[in-house]
């Protein structure tokens, strides 16, 4: 095996190890607030998200119990919450 060969399988080799790593320790629910307050904004209702998770292998960002609310004038249920 050459040495440059050698170099560029560990560089990927790291590469791939910190792409699996690294959404461990970015904590992602910190975002949450921003995220409904955003949210919330925008779409002038009230936003809850539950717990978040990233992957950077699919490039997501998930979310766990997601409800957007009702016009409080027509319902305090949630006016969306998706099944999964």
């Amino acid at each position: 095996m050459s040495g440059k060969l050698r170099t560029v399988l560990i560089v990927v080799g790291v590469l791939m190890v910190l792409v699996l790593v690294v959404p461990f320790f970015i904590p992602v629910n910190q975002f949450r607030p921003t995220i409904e307050e955003k949210a919330s904004a925008a779409l002038g209702r009230k936003v809850q998200v539950g717990n978040l998770s990233l992957s950077l292998l699919r490039g997501s960002l998930s979310a766990e119990n997601l409800a957007i609310g009702d016009d409080p004038k027509f319902s305090s249920s949630p006016f969306l919450t998706p099944n999964r």
